[in-house]
């Protein structure tokens, strides 16, 4: 991406719902502005103009009320772009798979997922809608930012069709814990949709860590620090906190309506403390727990009684699905239960609204509460706590903040408590009732200095410059070499060449990796192939491995040239048997010692096994947690990489295995001596090399410039081309039907 891009390219949000809500009044589609969390996260970005927001409109459809060409310039006058969704197709993707599997789920609430085939299908197809409409609009040097649960599939469909695209994704609700998320039947689909992202953002460390143990132990692939390298990109993962208009709140809850408000709650109430709850009707926030708290707190300390009100502001959601009515009426009998406990004439404990409150009166209300009980059992972030404090500078106030919502990791100065004690909320609330108001003043501060430097511009503007540093790092080549070889081309150059010399990996390429090395063994149908392929003329195969010269001469045919250990050994002609390129002499030592250490990490390390070779030991760790286990082969590169200095040995980390070996042997080397014993001419034959670990990189790097290079795994690679290993082998054996006139379907049989 050059800086020009940079400078001229669009934005493209992408949400479940575009920043406007829409209703229909005499036929007509009516627009008006939306609230929410997201919409004043991102308005920093889209009202510069120079972006597109694309979502559903807020009714499910527009089939029932078409948009007509006055509401499509207007949409596209306010950057917006439609995405049509049929009713049922969005019920079962809204409702059914994000709110009734993954909300649940990443709140921590297994018992109330719903996981079914039917939902996840619509979730897939709604996604694939969203890719479309993007596609559909993007320019060259335009960032895809994707937001939130309902379109984790986005980012992968994005980079499938086109690899050059800066895509970021942000999760605006919890990352759960890996043992949370493997319960979700479709979770690798989940993981690799989210992975097509050059950034994914979290608002906490937490989140970002689950996120990445997650990917460690469903996928396979080493996250390193703040990156996982998936296929040929470096996927960045950041935490970024999103914030408010702290300046904006602060200012217009001192304006006249406001202020106006801010006086009749003060007659209301005049001399009472009062504990404010604002939250969406959900069973996440906890509002049941902290009525029943409250109840508990009078209870303990009838001396408040007649002196504080807890007002709770619940705002109607999701009011047809039957679990959020379970949840207002449990509100509504608990609200009438203590009142009519702690109720008098004069005095109603809980003041209980159930509505959408204007924002003049929500800052007048932030601004007459003493306390704030931000209390859900679990919470993405929580913008409530903010908006308190930004309406409160120079005011006491006291917050009240569960450790499960993510504002608990940037607000330190408020009351911690746990939402799941009732104890710890009693004892927050007296404290928070007896604070001096110089302390209140103090928090309110302290909190609000903070938020104003982070506040939300500052959080689109650092993970838009993240994306474009992770993107401009990526590069526009990124998908440039993904192509296979083309089966038309590498057949003309096999029969015109004098001779094609191929040389092909074993676990991996030849065969798939197992979780038990001993298990990798070629199938009739793979020792066929080798078979015709070293029956054309001209053709010579070779396979070289990191495997002992006994398991390979075990499992393949006699005839065949054989490469053991790296380079170690080569077995040039079948008839004269394994020669050494290199010496063990002297090394009887070192390999005690290092076996020494390789024993101490295999008996702490369940699952890892030992495997020794002639001119090697290596150490594997596939059946292990892989979390635990590559931080542990790390430790151990580094422990034996300081006992190998100055010394012929060396430490390579490949994959699931730590291996040292003579700094002398790797599989270029071993090619060169094979190249040049034959006599081979890079202007008459033709190279061909076959891999799919980093061991065969160094296969990759000899004459370059000839050798037709494939990799059989999308990763970070030098080879000329890249596909999937059950490709490579249907193209092997295309090659072998096109040379020899044998039907495909034959060799596989």
């Amino acid at each position: 991406m050059d800086e020009q891009q940079k400078l001229t390219g669009r934005t493209i949000i992408a949400s479940n719902r575009l920043p406007v809500t829409a209703r229909v009044e005499g036929g007509k589609l009516r627009l008006a502005r939306s609230a929410g969390g997201l919409v004043t996260g991102l308005e920093a970005v889209h009202e510069r103009g120079e972006s597109l927001w694309v979502g559903c409109l807020g009714l499910s459809s527009t089939s029932s009320v078409p948009l007509d060409q006055e509401d499509l310039k207007r949409l596209r006058d306010e950057g917006l772009r439609s995405v049509d969704v049929p009713d049922e197709l969005y019920e079962a993707y809204y409702t059914g798979f994000s709110n009734s599997s993954v909300w649940p789920l990443f709140h921590y609430m297994p018992d109330r997922c719903q996981f079914s085939a039917t939902t996840w299908n619509a979730y897939k197809h709604v996604n694939q809608l969203f890719a479309d409409a993007i596609l559909a609009e993007a320019e060259p040097g335009d960032r895809i930012w994707v937001q939130d649960y309902q379109l984790m599939l986005v980012p992968k469909m994005l980079r499938d069709v086109n690899p050059e695209l800066s895509i970021g994704f942000f999760l605006h609700i919890p990352f759960p814990s890996t043992e949370m998320f493997r319960v979700l039947p479709w979770r690798n689909e989940l993981l690799e949709g989210v992975l097509g992202s050059d950034l994914i953002g979290f608002h906490t460390l937490e989140y970002m860590r689950h996120f990445s143990n997650s990917v460690a132990r469903l996928t396979g692939l080493e996250p390193q620090m703040d990156t996982i390298i998936s296929g040929r990109r470096s996927v960045r993962l950041g935490a970024f906190p999103l914030g408010i208009d702290v300046a904006q709140w602060h200012d217009q809850a001192r304006e006249e309506g406001s202020e106006a408000h801010l006086a009749e709650l003060k007659t209301n109430y005049p001399d009472t403390k009062v504990v404010l709850g604002v939250d969406r009707l959900d069973y996440t926030k906890g509002i049941p727990a902290r009525l029943l708290a409250f109840a508990a707190f009078l209870e303990r300390h009838p001396e408040w009684v007649g002196k504080v009100h807890l007002v709770q502001l619940s705002v109607p959601s999701r009011v047809k699905v039957d679990e959020y009515r379970e949840i207002k009426q449990e509100v509504d009998g608990l609200v009438g239960m203590i009142n009519g406990r702690f109720g008098t004439p004069g005095y109603v404990p809980v003041h209980y609204l159930f509505r959408n409150l204007d924002r003049t009166k929500l800052m007048a209300l932030y601004r007459r509460a003493d306390v704030a009980m931000v209390t859900p059992f679990r919470d993405g972030l929580n913008l409530v706590c903010k908006e308190y404090v930004a309406c409160k500078k120079g005011e006491p106030g006291v917050l009240i903040l569960s450790e499960f919502a993510g504002s608990a990791a940037e607000m330190g100065e408020a009351l911690p408590v746990n939402p799941w004690s009732q104890d710890s909320m009693i004892e927050a609330l007296e404290t928070a009732l007896n604070m001096s108001d110089e302390d209140a003043t103090e928090m309110m501060q302290s909190l609000w200095d903070r938020l104003a430097r982070f506040d939300n511009r500052n959080w689109s503007r650092n993970f838009l410059g993240v994306l474009d540093d992770v993107a401009e790092q990526n590069g526009p080549n990124v998908g440039v070499r993904l192509n296979p070889p083309s089966l038309v081309h590498l057949l003309e150059r096999v029969q015109t060449a004098r001779s094609v010399f191929a040389f092909a990996d074993y676990d991996g390429t030849l065969v798939p990796l197992e979780s038990r090395p001993e298990l990798a063994v070629p199938t009739d149908a793979t020792l066929a192939l080798i078979d015709e392929l070293d029956q054309i003329p001209g053709f010579r195969l070779t396979i070289v491995s990191g495997r002992d010269r006994e398991f390979l001469t075990k499992h393949l045919p006699d005839h065949i040239p054989l490469v053991a250990e790296h380079g170690a050994l080569v077995r040039y002609d079948p008839q004269r048997g394994f020669e050494r390129l290199v010496d063990e002499e002297g090394q009887v030592e070192l390999r005690e010692n290092v076996l020494g250490i390789m024993r101490d990490f295999e008996s702490r390390i369940p699952g890892s096994r030992i495997e020794e070779k002639e001119f090697g030991i290596a150490w594997h760790y596939r059946m292990s947690d892989p979390i635990f286990a590559h931080q542990q082969a790390l430790a151990m590169a580094d422990n034996l990489g300081e006992l190998l200095q100055q010394t012929p040995l060396g430490v390579l980390m490949s994959k699931k295995a730590v291996e040292v070996r003579h700094v002398g042997i790797n599989k270029g080397e071993a090619v060169r001596s094979i190249l040049e014993r034959a006599g081979f001419d890079p202007n008459r034959d033709v190279l061909l090399t076959m891999g799919d670990d980093r061991t065969d990189e160094d296969m990759f790097r000899v004459y370059p410039h000839a050798n037709v290079s494939i990799c059989v795994n999308d990763g970070p690679t030098i080879a000329w081309h890249v596909m999937g290993r059950e490709k490579l082998m249907e193209l092997l054996t295309e090659l072998t039907r096109s040379v020899h006139g044998t039907s495909a379907e034959a060799l596989q049989s």
